[in-house]
């Protein structure tokens, strides 16, 4: 850890060293920045910490009451003539919580690079992208955490197939990571962003073979676009309104619990958010497709599998950027046994100084439904609060 520290130490050094040589001007613009005088070139640090305290209980597992780091960032960014860009974040974080399995399935403690990439803007329409870019779906993969409604995102991206692996590679409908290229852009009220990723999915693995996954994600701004953010901060005087689609394809692999031969997983996405004077409305339906030539030591499975799901969230600023109310309810539906988990929560923000500094309280719902013999259904309790400090 400490080698891993004085590297950063020595890359933050190199990179800044020559900016500061000749920067004429620093500030803050959600993160501190130094440029020079024409403004050609821009270095900007951001960082976050979130720490919570929660108590978690379900039937299966052991009453939680404890504290938890849930994130803690520093992020580099360089702009170079308003059309190249790079940049990466360093990143310790929990996993977002695996309700079929809290205790066990919460751990992260290393510092991981996240979001590692370099731009180019060919032109304001098309700007390419590589990189860990993963695959573009939907909007909540957008969203930055550090604007969700409640302190975790919706079920849809949180949830498991269980603790016992009866179906093979049942996950939510979270994207996943990848190391490839992206072009993305927009002309009026369209926007697209177009992703290819090596077949390992991963942000550091290499790919083994000539497998590879892609995604698509377009949409229009009806009216004006909505931001990458669940929440309506800015008590918007004008209606913000976008609809948004996107599908992924991920090609053949082994799933790596039941040893289940995947054909392929294509899935599908469906969604609006609007905005407008503090109120916020977000909602996503899903669909996938699974094929398998071969189950492995699968309990139950099917050559074709389907699942889908949806969630929807609301806020709304009592206070105009200070005090705000949020709701949110998903579910999740799966071909077969272990069919179905739903989740639904409440929660109030108090923002102390903008989005720099604020406190969430929140509780959550989950029941996760299963038909094995001998297993009781899931039912998880959660009440957090977490505080959030940015810069």
């Amino acid at each position: 850890m400490k080698k891993l520290w004085i590297l950063i130490a020595a890359v933050l050094l190199v990179v800044g060293m020559p900016a500061a040589s000749f920067a004429q001007n620093v500030g803050y613009d959600n993160g501190f920045f130094i440029q020079n005088d024409d403004e050609s070139f821009q270095l900007k640090f951001n960082g976050r910490v979130q720490t919570k305290f929660y108590f978690q209980k379900s039937e299966t597992t052991p009453k939680q009451l404890s504290w938890d780091i849930r994130r803690a960032q520093l992020g580099v960014k360089a702009n170079f003539h308003d059309i190249v860009s790079l940049g990466f974040t360093l990143k310790h974080a929990v996993q977002s919580v695996d309700t079929s399995n809290p205790i066990t399935n919460t751990t992260f403690d290393t510092v991981n690079m996240d979001g590692a990439v370099a731009s180019v803007e060919v032109i304001p329409q098309f700007v390419v992208t590589v990189g860990m870019v993963g695959l573009p779906l939907d909007m909540i993969t957008e969203t930055s955490s550090a604007w969700y409604l409640l302190p975790e995102p919706p079920i849809t991206n949180t949830q498991t197939d269980g603790v016992t692996k009866i179906t093979a590679l049942r996950p939510s409908f979270g994207t996943p990571a990848g190391l490839g290229v992206n072009f993305s852009g927009g002309y009026w009220k369209w926007f697209y962003s177009l992703s290819a990723v090596n077949g390992s999915e991963s942000n550091y693995t290499v790919n083994p073979d000539m497998k590879m996954s892609f995604g698509m994600r377009t949409g229009v701004n009806i009216l004006d676009p909505v931001p990458g953010s669940m929440t309506d901060f800015e008590c918007s005087s004008t209606p913000k309104l976008t609809v948004s689609i996107g599908t992924d394809y991920q090609g053949k692999r082994t799933d790596p619990d039941t040893g289940a031969n995947i054909s392929y997983l294509w899935t599908s996405s469906l969604g609006v958010g609007l905005r407008w004077g503090g109120f916020a409305f977000n909602t996503e339906g899903y669909y996938r497709k699974t094929k398998m030539t071969s189950i492995g030591t699968a309990v139950w499975a099917r050559p074709k599998l389907t699942d889908i799901g949806y969630y929807a969230s609301a806020g709304y600023y009592i206070l105009p950027k200070k005090f705000e109310i949020a709701g949110q309810a998903g579910q999740i539906i799966r071909q077969g046994p272990d069919n179905n988990s739903w989740q639904f929560g409440g929660g109030v923000n108090y923002y102390i100084f903008d989005n720099n500094l604020k406190l969430q309280a929140a509780y959550t719902f989950t029941t996760d439904f299963d038909d094995i013999s001998g297993t009781q259904n899931r039912h998880i309790h959660n009440a957090t609060l977490m505080a959030s400090a940015m810069f």
